[in-house]
């Protein structure tokens, strides 16, 4: 597939069962190439094998079904231009839509009270003045801000001080909304009790949160709004769930370390706590955390609760597997094997669940005692029209005998082809088995394209997760170097022609491999930090102590700004001007050193882009992105008469 291509990617999220178990409703999204936008539609699933899936919504961004316990009603969220999403109410019987809400800056993450009159939900409430037209025309009309805590803005998001998340609910009967809670801090991840006479939620109430990175869950009476905690400011907590008989809540943790960001280095688990007349007994640890790292769900329930036991996502090698840990501590496998577990919903001993592969975006299967079995077909547009490479899962060894692990892709034809090196951001991140549409448009412009989790990668276990702490540029590059060894003895990859693309800590190896290492022909640096030593990157003295060291010195000689007269290769270097996580200002020092020392390099800057714009900012950025991968590699690591279209 090309660049151009992407408009055929259909893209699924979370599914919704009905509660009698017939069908399923999940949201589709695609992209408008043309128009520069994003649309998603809700589809229902019959899971009896009737009639094949059939849209229910059109021509709007519709997100986050759900469905309600009776059966009678779909929620939803729905976006349209000029407005955050709404929520709005499908008879699920047949008719329009409705609307429920009105709030300024868009709602997410409706939730069906049990007896199906309620729904909560969370929105981001304004300070008066503040990020809402009229009132605020233009930032240039607004007060000063006065900031006194050390994290106040989020990436994609902008200022989070003056617009918190809070938790509502709203009465299906009279329309009438409820805040059940307050305060300055973000409240999310709300859950009804079985009984529907308590919400969970998870909050960093504590007075110290910009040192403790905690975040507690709190269970709360909606008839007189008592609160009582959950947690005691030790966990990093989300997603939290109560057991069938409302006693329990179980619900992810992290354990915090001594400094923010230690965060990053500890696995995600499972926990629970036992609820009393009183309180909360301590929470305890249901899996373990030197092997298993749980994955939470970008929107939906990250847990499920059900006879046999509690359904979690765990990362494993690349792979997001469905497990049930049972009341003896058992792990069961759901789903696992060469795929990606977007999220799923379960009702009875039905499960349904959204699963990538390396092939396909994403499609609905439903898991039974029997067996699994496909419900969908989405991805056949895109299958028909541009083939998709498979991933070939490769294992090595690094020059320290590390064991290494990571996938290739590869061109049709005998080679030799040139490659590309492709780095993920993090570090506590993982390339795996998802189609990735940046390696699928290389390898048919015909590149061997090598992608792997080194030390520092998530879903390999604690140890290998901390092993490149105060290492960046040392084990990982270990590492991947013995993945290009892979892709050119034994896939067709012309050693001198290897090029390395990275974004986000990714970006940081791709600077740091062109100034360092004589391997690479050529290099893109995407959304970097190049300058350890003053860095602005989000969070950055946490993240700088934490991964390289607080000792200036070893600062300088680990930033690849540092090092910048010794890059012999042509290096496009890429930022995206509105990113909070690694800040344009890096790229374009980077840019501005190579330039001075007479290096071949260019910038490309983009407009009002974030930092996840790669995956979730404009079409259009996102295409042109691609685009111009391809024609960088194309101009710097020339094929020596060998056409770079794909032979296949």
């Amino acid at each position: 597939m090309k660049a151009s291509d992407l408009g055929l990617i259909q893209s699924i999220g979370s599914p919704s069962l009905s509660p009698d178990g017939g069908h399923a409703v999940v949201s589709v999204e695609r992209v408008d190439l043309a128009a520069d936008r994003y649309y998603a539609d809700l589809w229902l699933v019959p899971l009896d094998g009737g009639p094949a899936p059939s849209r229910l919504t059109s021509g709007e961004l519709d997100r986050e079904p759900c469905w309600s316990p009776d059966g009678r009603w779909l929620a939803f969220t729905r976006s349209v231009a000029g407005s955050g999403p709404q929520l709005y109410l499908l008879p699920a019987a047949g008719g329009d839509p409705r609307r429920l809400t009105s709030h300024p800056l868009g709602v997410s993450s409706p939730r069906w009270a049990p007896d199906s009159a309620t729904l909560a939900y969370v929105a981001r409430v304004p300070e008066a003045g503040r990020y809402v037209a009229p009132i605020a025309q233009t930032a240039a009309s607004e007060p000063p801000r006065r900031i006194t805590e050390l994290r106040y803005r989020e990436d994609g998001v902008g200022y989070t001080i003056g617009r918190r998340k809070q938790i509502f609910g709203v009465d299906l009967a009279d329309g009438a909304v409820s805040q059940y809670t307050a305060g300055d801090a973000d409240h999310e991840f709300a859950a009804w009790s079985p009984d529907g006479t308590r919400l969970a939620f998870v909050a960093a109430r504590h007075a110290d949160r910009d040192t403790v990175p905690a975040r507690d869950v709190f269970v709360m009476s909606t008839s007189d709004g008592h609160v009582t905690p959950v947690t005691q400011t030790s966990l990093r907590a989300s997603h939290p769930v109560f057991s069938a008989r409302g006693d329990q809540v179980y619900f992810l943790g992290t354990e915090i370390g001594d400094r923010f960001n230690e965060t990053y280095l500890n696995p995600t688990s499972l926990w629970v706590a036992e609820l009393t007349d009183t309180g909360a007994l301590p929470a305890e640890r249901l899996t373990d955390a030197e092997t298993m790292d749980l994955v939470p769900t970008a929107a939906g329930p990250a847990l499920a609760v059900t006879d046999q036991g509690v359904l979690a996502m765990v990362a494993r090698r690349g792979a997001v597997d469905l497990v049930r840990v049972e009341a003896g501590g058992d792990v069961v496998d759901v789903i696992s094997g060469p795929t990606q577990v977007l999220g799923y919903d379960a009702v009875g001993g039905l499960v349904v669940a959204a699963v990538a592969s390396d092939t396909e975006a994403g499609e609905l299967s439903c898991v039974t005692p029997t067996g699994a079995r496909r419900l969908t077909a989405f991805g056949a547009t895109l299958s028909a029209a541009a083939p998709v490479a498979p991933m070939r899962e490769v294992a090595g060894t690094a020059a320290d005998g590390h064991p290494v692990h990571g996938w290739i892709l590869r061109p049709l034809g005998a080679g030799p082809f040139p490659v590309i090196l492709a780095v993920h951001g993090g570090p506590h991140r993982y390339f795996g088995w998802r189609l990735l549409d940046q390696a699928q448009a290389c390898v048919d412009a015909g590149y061997v394209v090598v992608m792997g989790n080194p030390r520092g990668s998530a879903g390999y276990g604690a140890e290998h997760g901390r092993a490149v702490r105060h290492a960046f540029g040392d084990v990982d590059v270990q590492d991947l170097m013995a993945l290009v060894d892979i892709a050119v003895d034994d896939f067709g990859g012309d050693p001198d022609r290897v090029g390395v693309i990275g974004a986000s800590y990714g970006g940081f190896m791709a600077a740091w491999l062109a100034a360092t290492s004589d391997r690479f022909a050529s290099a893109i640096v995407d959304r970097a930090t190049v300058d350890w030593c003053d860095s602005d990157i989000d969070d950055d003295v946490d993240y700088t102590h934490l991964y390289i060291g607080a000792d200036p010195e070893t600062q300088r000689i680990k930033s690849p700004l540092t090092f910048a007269e010794d890059v012999s290769i042509p290096v496009l270097v890429m930022v995206a001007e509105q990113d909070l996580r690694c800040p344009p200002s890096q790229g374009r020092r980077f840019f501005s050193a190579l330039k001075r020392a007479g290096q071949h390099t260019e910038l490309l800057s983009f407009p009002g882009a974030s930092h996840m714009f790669h995956d979730s900012g404009s079409p259009r950025h996102r295409e042109l992105r691609l685009d111009a991968i391809i024609d960088w590699f194309d101009g710097t690591m020339k094929s020596r008469g060998q056409d770079m279209s794909n032979p296949g």
